[in-house]
């Protein structure tokens, strides 16, 4: 039988916005209507998971192993990308072997078509311990990757974006700009190798491109159908979601992957636990904020002494407060304990949890706007609880303002996003919410509300 959900939160402090069609019929907070609808969902689905149960823990040993770990050989990928071939297709849907998922399968318009070109992995050896960090970025951002692989210990999984106008590159590079993707292959292929030498990671990569008709196209980053793509790699029953543009705190890869703290983390994270790691930015731009960022990433000394002194603070806070500031740094810089952070809409953490666990990414969400938001809000409308992570961090390393945001507001698509968090909310209260994706899934039910 499905177990019911944990006890409902604590209602958002500030007054959520009004879910017109579930919430009108009730008088009490946002957050009583959603959890009133997900019990009544799941006690409905009791009954048919009942008929269902033998057939869905037969998926699921096929799924997991007798072992219950998500680690197919890297041998086994590489068969299966050398016989998909280039052609557009999916060419690793790694989903497909290790994760029990929930998506609905589109196409393009409504989510984006991605190409993929190359998989990259890395040949350093593997261990039981690895822990993935899934990041994505534009080929522009190599550089913020290296910084990710110098202090990450373990197991990269990135998916390397390039628009395609007319069959050729659009990049910030002059190097790349107009030329065939083969050259931003041959970049990435460089780059690869020399991570290989010189990284502490381990670094497994996709390369995948998209076709847009006009330039400020190529501004509408397809970011939730990369993070799918990075995901999709990932090979390690526990994983780190965090953006290019952060780095992971060293620490907490010197210590994450030895024995007896990584299976502690596992035994947490089984009882669908995230750990929330608190993120941090430098105050001022340039050389120096950026070689700033990258010490207070190697040492949490070094972290509490900038932040006392005023070179660093709470990532977006001046702006967009319940980003990260819910997270309460104050008390984390005092604490090496763990503590409950009560769910607040509009939350945006970075977290290690259990990565059958993850929800796909909702690819209609591209560009600047709602697409980590609407993401987040669906791991918590799937029970999963938010905890301060003690140890780990990540830092913000400055970098020029891209161009994403000014191409989502130029092609209206940032009403168009609106809109659609919106109605993704709605779906949620009336548990009928199910992630777009351009690939498809093999499950009808997301793994978190499956019986262990």
């Amino acid at each position: 039988m499905l177990p019911l959900p944990p006890a409902p939160l604590q209602p958002h402090p500030v007054e959520a916005a009004p879910v017109k069609a579930a919430a009108s019929q009730f008088n009490n907070s946002w957050t009583d209507v959603y959890e009133t609808k997900v019990r009544s969902c799941l006690r409905k689905e009791q009954q048919q998971q009942q008929q269902q149960q033998q057939q869905q823990q037969q998926q699921q040993q096929q799924l997991n192993g007798a072992s219950g770990l998500l680690t197919p050989p890297v041998s086994q990928l590489i068969q299966l990308w050398e016989r998909s071939g280039s052609s557009g297709e999916e060419p690793l849907d790694v989903g497909k072997l290790t994760f029990a998922g929930v998506c609905r399968t589109c196409s393009a318009p409504v989510v984006p078509e991605l190409t993929v070109h190359r998989i990259w992995l890395s040949t350093k050896p593997r261990n039981a311990t690895d822990v993935s960090l899934i990041t994505q970025l534009s080929v522009d951002r190599l550089r913020m990757l290296e910084g990710q692989c110098s202090n990450w210990g373990s197991v990269i999984s990135a998916a390397v974006h390039v628009p395609l106008m007319k069959g050729r590159v659009v990049s910030d590079m002059d190097d790349l700009y107009g030329q065939g993707p083969e050259k931003a292959l041959e970049m990435i292929s460089e780059f690869h190798t020399r991570m290989e030498r010189e990284g502490r990671c381990k670094l497994d990569i996709v390369f995948a491109t998209s076709v847009v008709t006009k330039m400020v196209e190529a501004g509408l980053y397809p970011v939730n159908a990369m993070r799918n793509k990075a995901l999709q790699l990932s090979q390690t029953e526990i994983v780190l979601l965090l953006d290019a543009d952060l780095l992971p705190s060293r620490p907490l890869s010197d210590t994450i992957t030895k024995p007896a703290h990584y299976y502690q983390l596992q035994k947490d994270t089984a009882r669908r636990q995230i750990y929330v790691l608190p993120a941090f930015a430098t105050k001022y731009y340039g050389n120096e904020a950026r070689d700033n960022a990258f010490a207070a990433s190697r040492s949490r000394d070094v972290l509490k002494d900038m932040s006392t002194r005023g070179q660093l603070r709470g990532f977006h806070v001046h702006h967009y407060f319940i980003g990260q500031g819910i997270v309460d740094f104050p008390r984390w810089f005092k604490t090496n304990d763990s503590y409950s952070i009560p769910y607040q809409e509009g939350f945006e953490p970075y977290v290690l949890m259990q990565r059958r666990f993850v929800p796909w990414y909702d690819e209609r969400f591209k560009g600047y706007n709602k697409n980590k938001v609407v993401h987040v809000l669906h791991m918590h409308s799937l029970g999963l609880e938010f905890n301060s992570c003690p140890h780990g961090y990540a830092v913000h390393v400055p970098h020029p303002e891209g161009k994403t945001r000014s191409a989502t507001e130029l092609t209206g698509t940032w009403d168009k996003l609106i809109r659609l968090y919106n109605d993704s909310r709605e779906e949620m209260v009336a548990c009928t919410f199910v992630p777009a994706t351009s690939f498809a899934c093999i499950s009808s039910r997301p793994e978190v509300l499956l019986e262990s």
